[in-house]
C-alpha cells in the first residue's frame, strides 16, 4: 500500500535517503541497515515493505558508491570477487525473496534484530582487540 507523502513526510525521507547514503558509501553498510529499523520503527511501515524499499534503494546507493571507491586511486577493487560474489548474491537474492515471501512480518523483523545484535557485538569485540 502507497505510503502518504506530505511536505513533512518528502523532508523526513530526504533526510533518511541522505544518511542512508552517507553512511553506506562511509562504512560500507547496507541501506537496509539504517533504512528498515527507519521505516519500520518510525514510520511504521510493515517489515516486509520496508526491506523491500531497502533493497530498491540499494542498486542506485552502491552505484554510485561503487564508483567513487573505484576512481580513488588509494583503493583496489578486484573485480574478480567482484563478479563471482555479485552473481551469488543474485542467487542468494532469490533465495532469500522466496524464504521472506513465506515468512511473517514479525519473524522476519525478529530475524534482522538478531542479525544486527550478533553483527554489532562481533563488530565491537574486534575492533576493540585490536
Amino acid at each position: 500500500m502507497p505510503v502518504e507523502l506530505t511536505s513533512t513526510t518528502i523532508t523526513i525521507y530526504i533526510l533518511l535517503g541522505l544518511a542512508a547514503g552517507t553512511f553506506s558509501a562511509m562504512l560500507g553498510v547496507g541501506s537496509g541497515i539504517i533504512v528498515v529499523p527507519f521505516l519500520t520503527l518510525v514510520m511504521l511501515l510493515p517489515q516486509k515493505e520496508a526491506q523491500g524499499v531497502a533493497l530498491c534503494i540499494m542498486v542506485p546507493m552502491a552505484l554510485m558508491g561503487a564508483i567513487r571507491y573505484h576512481i580513488n586511486p588509494d583503493i583496489y577493487i578486484d573485480w574478480r570477487l567482484v563478479i563471482i560474489l555479485s552473481v551469488m548474491v543474485v542467487i542468494g537474492a532469490n533465495i532469500g525473496a522466496t524464504i521472506a515471501a513465506k515468512a511473517s512480518n514479525k519473524a522476519l523483523q525478529v530475524g534482522f534484530s538478531i542479525l544486527l545484535v550478533i553483527v554489532g557485538f562481533r563488530m565491537l569485540w574486534t575492533s576493540i582487540r585490536g
